[in-house]
């Protein structure tokens, strides 16, 4: 009989430290592993990878709050990230153009500008294109068609903003975190459902 308990007790102690670990499993930093894989996709070691500009969205990390630019229209690039997808084919297939707005009482509101028009199409691609020239350190203004810099301009904030210590964040559709990295701002949108996050970069230097 008390070799059988000694058994038990054995079998106990082995199946606790398993039980356990499983119970206190880190969770995954979605937001830490997905710009991780950004980083990789950007080949952000090369100075002359074509996706450099996507390095700044993988130094989300180290940015810091900043001064909020009220009163400001922001325009960039977000693409989406996925868990278990291909960062990099995400570079070239989940890439959209935006705008933030940011009103003067510090409302903010992301816009995913989607073209309705063949000639919107090209007014996408050519605000891509030029504001990508920024990013890149080749041009200081991006320069917008003028159909769409009109539209951008009627653009609103919707979302009241708060400050952290590091960062803004506010709460819409998703939920949403900026920082200031360099010369410019980084959203990273989490999802309320969903497996990934969006990622994009800013700046307020169009015309």
């Amino acid at each position: 009989m008390n070799n059988l308990r000694s058994v038990v007790v054995l079998v106990v102690a082995a199946i606790a430290p398993a039980a356990m670990a499983k119970k206190v499993a880190p969770k995954v930093d979605v937001v830490a592993a997905s710009l991780g894989e950004l980083r990789t996709a950007a080949n952000c070691q090369d100075k002359a990878s074509p996706w450099r500009p996507w390095c700044i969205a993988a130094e989300f990390p180290s940015g810091t709050a900043g001064e909020l630019p009220k009163g400001k229209i922001l325009v960039g690039m977000t693409v989406e990230l996925q868990q278990g997808k291909d960062a990099k084919q995400a570079l070239s297939d989940k890439v959209s153009f935006v705008a933030l707005a940011i009103d003067q009482d510090g409302k903010a509101k992301l816009t995913d500008v989607k073209p309705t028009s063949k000639d919107e199409e090209q007014a996408v691609m050519e605000s891509i294109f030029n504001t990508t020239a920024v990013f890149k350190g080749k041009a200081t203004t991006a320069t917008i068609p003028k159909d769409m810099a009109g539209y951008l301009k009627t653009l609103k904030g919707q979302y009241a903003t708060t400050k952290g210590p590091t960062e803004w964040t506010w709460t819409g559709q998703t939920q949403s975190r900026m920082r200031k990295v360099g010369a410019f701002w980084v959203v990273i949108e989490i999802p309320k459902a969903g497996n990934g996050v969006f990622a994009t970069i800013l700046t307020d230097a169009w015309k």
